[in-house]
């Protein structure tokens, strides 16, 4: 189903702000844009990150690597809540406005790393210019062929791996494809590749607005490691259509489609344009523009009135020139001559 607008902010984000020492580190893959941050040191248990936003709710990716840990977030001038688990967070609906997250740290076995903040827009929330998510189960993402939803999983898979959303759409089938329409200046299509070591390739060409490049997984890609930049692509700002293709892999290997984001050129919610969404249906195994299917249905209407009018012109001729003593062709002529007009003086 669609999700809404998700607003995806990278922890290494200028407008995060760290209220305690903290290391920011690039990594080789597994986190957002191959960035994580993590705690410096204990003393962040005032407060180690907090970030404003404008919204109706907002979800921290936050890891560690022993499951049990502690932390506390609290939302504008709350007090801040304990809790307890891997260190990722989901607040309750807010109101649509001006918010603030501040998250703090706890006891743990590990230090926690933080990757991204998740922000789901409402009326109030700026948009344009700002990179947005689109989760792989957005109905927005049209699929054909023989793709596999979680929960099925392929085989040697571990699901205990943390997805966007927990969900992914996976191909182990030359010829699956999917279509998106966005309005946008760039786009990503980020997912996560699995029995790699199988041997043999997983390639796909991307066609973004009828110029297409094939591309193979991107060079280090590692088995079962999500995040993987798939394809990047920027674009003129504006309305783009972007289709993937698989056109090398072999089962056992798959690939999972985790999520795709787009830096947006709209302004709101509410001038989000109409055609920016999926504007096809697919009918054995083509794709059809609405506006074609419309533009046909139009037409045999026009057709029809046409044929309805030139009937009736001919039955009226018809009728008349059964009931005069003229052939059609006589009257037709007299019909078509003209009066002798005087001539004018000046």
């Amino acid at each position: 189903m669609t999700q809404g607008i998700t607003l995806f902010v990278d922890d290494q984000d200028p407008q995060v702000q760290y209220l305690c020492p903290s290391i920011h580190q690039h990594v080789a893959g597994s986190y957002y844009n191959n960035t994580w941050t993590t705690v410096r040191n204990d003393s962040c248990s005032e407060g180690w990150f907090q970030y404003t936003f404008y919204g109706t709710g907002v979800h921290v990716s936050t890891t560690v690597a022993a499951s049990g840990a502690s932390y506390s977030v609290k939302i504008d001038d709350g007090e801040f809540v304990s809790h307890s688990g891997t260190g990722a967070y989901d607040s309750p609906i807010l109101s649509d406005g001006k918010h603030t997250i501040t998250y703090a740290t706890g006891t743990s076995l590990s230090p926690p790393a933080f990757d991204y903040l998740a922000v789901t827009a409402g009326g109030s929330t700026l948009l344009d210019g700002r990179t947005l998510a689109m989760d792989d189960a957005d109905s927005s993402i049209v699929y054909s062929g023989s793709w596999l939803n979680t929960p099925v999983v392929p085989t040697g898979f571990d699901s205990s791996i943390s997805l966007y959303r927990d969900t992914v759409h996976w191909t182990s089938t030359v010829g699956n494809s999917l279509q998106l329409q966005f309005e946008g200046s760039s786009i990503s299509v980020l997912g996560i590749a699995t029995n790699i070591s199988s041997g043999g390739n997983i390639t796909a060409t991307y066609t973004l607005d009828g110029v297409t490049k094939a591309q193979d997984l991107p060079r280090g890609t590692l088995d079962t490691v999500p995040m993987v930049n798939l394809f990047h692509a920027d674009v003129p700002p504006g309305i783009h259509t972007l289709i993937m293709n698989i056109t090398d892999i072999q089962a056992p290997a798959a690939l999972g489609i985790d999520l795709i984001t787009y830096n947006a050129t709209f302004n709101s919610i509410a001038s989000v344009p109409a055609n920016a969404s999926p504007s096809f249906a697919t009918h054995n195994g083509n794709s059809f523009n609405v506006g074609a299917k419309v533009g046909i249905v139009i037409g045999t209407l026009v057709g029809v009135v046409v044929l309805a009018s030139l009937a009736y012109v001919f039955g009226r001729r018809y009728l008349f020139r059964r009931n005069s003593k003229f052939p059609l062709s006589d009257t037709l002529e007299s019909s078509t001559k003209k009066s002798p007009q005087p001539y004018s003086t000046w």
